[in-house]
């Protein structure tokens, strides 16, 4: 693989000077003057816009960063939202000051939010059956957590668009070439192998978990070739062209290390139960599964391509070198529309109204089945009374994260036994382990595990035995969850010990 010279013109927006004379080369002149003079205004007004929005994003991120590592509600709890906006922002402001251009339009923008949810709901569908990674400490009602779970999912199509726009202004990959691959000849085969992928890893998740990601791309890569070669990533390895592909793949990258690094400092947040790579983590994630962010950026290039080419998302995401229109030329109303006239707006409504009824769908399962625990209010934590609410309030403890580092010897000075507060302590202790909460925890002293370190010696088949007991939910207490309590235990013991 090489890299092939850049031939293009440093700046396409001005006409070379033609060969004129007279009354024409003053025309000319005077033309040339005032397409740099609009230029240079509208760059200095997007300089402006997007120097004030970085500056704003970059302050919230830090003071909800800050707020969140204390402990504070709603920062902790919803910081996975307040972490990833604001990062939008930022990298979208940061571009336009650059470039003095926006890198999206809000037409596609929005399109990208839309669409953006519904397709992480389809993985959260899909894990159902995998089971490889499940969430804690979710908010506390209903609907406040479908709410999180599609404000949360929004942010995925956008934060790989940003950072592969990113990735095109940086030059990361540019006019590289290699080896031509014609595999659009295989059509038939690729959508074969996709769904073959997807069938096995569902037969066999424990051992072929793996192969959910990328199969999205060898079932539509052959589809969007033959409706627009243009978006397709197909047609730029039939040519030899690598850079949109390696851009696309480095961009997964980057965005899947933020993504880990937000969530390890998130209240709620999900944990990962991948077989045989429940140890050497990263954040939260095993280091293998680090590979899996940059072929999950191509399904996400291609799922958006495919809904682009049947009239139900924004163009603006597809060639190598391409620059969005200036922010708000479209209004929210055409977020959907596409130039393809066979999409009429009645079906793309009825497209927006499918994928949001499944949006909720799969948010209602997700209660079921990846919803380990809620956020631990002090009033739910097994075994208190509204006395020793009194006595934690008048000593400043105010959640269940601040009375399981609280010196229960500073407790009893408000009215609370040395015993009774120690097993507090120990009791929030075991709640806010891995996020296990007040259901799990209460099931466990139930059992006679009263203390993360009495966690740490029991046998796990036990464990899960005693949650079951007393939870419904098909995967409370399941073995590789109970796995990642014991081994946090034990971690948590050895410290403190």
């Amino acid at each position: 693989m090489y890299r092939m010279p850049n031939t293009g013109s440093a700046d396409a927006s001005v006409p070379e000077r033609p060969t004129l004379g007279g009354e024409e080369a003053v025309k000319f002149a005077r033309a040339r003057r005032l397409v740099n003079r609009s230029g240079s205004g509208r760059h200095s007004g997007v300089l402006r816009e997007s120097v004030a929005l970085l500056v704003m994003a970059v302050a919230v991120l830090a003071f909800a960063t800050l707020a969140a590592a204390r402990g504070v509600q709603p920062f902790s709890g919803w910081y996975y939202h307040w972490a990833w906006y604001p990062t939008l922002v930022a990298l979208g402001a940061g571009y336009a000051a650059i470039t003095g251009r926006w890198p999206a339009s809000a037409r596609l923008a929005i399109s990208l939010l839309f669409w953006s949810a519904s397709l992480w709901f389809f993985f959260e569908l899909v894990n159902f059956r995998l089971a490889n990674w499940y969430y804690v400490f979710a908010a506390a009602g209903r609907p406040a957590r479908v709410l999180a779970a599609f404000t949360a999912f929004a942010t995925v199509l956008p934060a790989i668009y940003l950072s592969y726009r990113w990735t095109q202004r940086l030059g990361v990959a540019r006019g590289w070439v290699g080896p031509a691959l014609p595999l659009s000849r295989h059509s038939a085969a690729l959508v074969g192998a996709g769904f073959a992928l997807l069938l096995v890893a569902l037969w066999q998740p424990r051992l072929f978990f793996p192969l959910v990601w990328g199969f999205l791309t060898l079932v539509l890569e052959p589809w969007n070739y033959r409706h627009a070669p243009e978006r397709s990533l197909l047609a730029d390895l039939e040519h030899g062209r690598y850079e949109r592909i390696i851009q696309i793949l480095v961009a997964g990258a980057a965005v899947g290390l933020v993504w880990e690094a937000f969530n390890s400092l998130a209240g709620a947040r999900w944990i990962y139960t991948v077989p045989g790579l429940e140890g050497h983590r990263l954040f939260e994630m095993p280091l293998p599964g680090f590979l899996g962010f940059p072929v999950f950026a191509l399904d996400c290039f291609v799922v958006y391509q495919a809904l682009v080419n049947v009239g139900l998302a924004a163009p603006g995401w597809g060639g190598s070198f391409e620059e969005a229109p200036p922010a708000g030329s479209e209004s929210a109303v055409t977020a959907f529309a596409s130039p393809s006239a066979a999409t009429s707006a009645a079906t793309r409504s009825a497209a927006v109204a499918s994928a949001l009824v499944f949006g909720a769908f799969v948010a209602l399962g997700m209660e079921r089945w990846t919803i380990d625990s809620t956020y631990p209010e002090l009033e739910a934590l097994p075994g208190i009374t509204s006395g020793e609410l009194r006595s934690l309030q008048a000593a400043g403890v105010r959640s269940v994260e601040a009375l399981s580092s609280a010196d229960a010897d500073l407790l009893s000075e408000h009215g609370m036994e040395v015993n009774r507060a120690t097993d507090l302590v120990a009791t929030a202790g075991l709640t806010t382990l891995r996020g296990m909460g007040t259901e799990n925890a209460a099931a466990l002293r139930s059992a006679g595990i009263p203390t993360v370190c009495a966690l740490a010696r029991a046998d796990a088949t036990m464990v899960s035995r005693a949650v079951r007991a007393v939870r419904t939910d098909p995967r409370a207490g399941s073995p590789p969850r109970v796995r990642v309590w014991i081994s946090s235990a034990a971690r948590r013991c050895r410290t403190e010990g």
